[in-house]
């Protein structure tokens, strides 16, 4: 057999480590001392892109001591999260002086195409 040809299993295997590009967008108000993290990366800067793998679950957590943050923009591979879906994060604000989360609970695409009301995926 020729070295060229792949079997089945090289053929449909898909790499999925860093498949995903979150991109953060934070507004920081009044000095805010804070810490926002996705999946426990922390983020500081006030535009951020954290790559994670295609079948992971996402965590976003952000915890302010003093000031306020502003959750201006999440963005996964180009489609808007926050503050579209406002209404999944705990509490429902993008405007965050205490404790805040927002918990994507199975891999991103299945739970995105049945957020936009077109279902369930495979």
């Amino acid at each position: 057999m020729p070295q060229s040809t792949k079997n089945f299993s090289d053929i449909t295997a898909i790499d999925t480590a860093d498949q995903l590009q979150v991109a953060i967008e934070l507004a920081v108000h009044d000095h805010a001392d804070y810490n926002f993290s996705v999946n426990g990366i922390s983020v500081r800067a006030k535009n951020s892109v954290v790559c994670i793998d295609l079948l992971s679950t996402i965590q976003f957590d952000c915890r302010v001591k003093t000031g306020a943050v502003e959750v201006v923009k999440i963005a996964i591979n180009g489609r808007e999260i926050m503050p579209i879906y406002l209404h999944q994060a705990d509490p429902q604000t993008s405007w965050i002086t205490d404790k805040w989360s927002l918990t994507i609970p199975a891999p991103f695409y299945p739970w995105y195409h049945q957020i936009i009301g077109q279902g369930w995926t495979a």
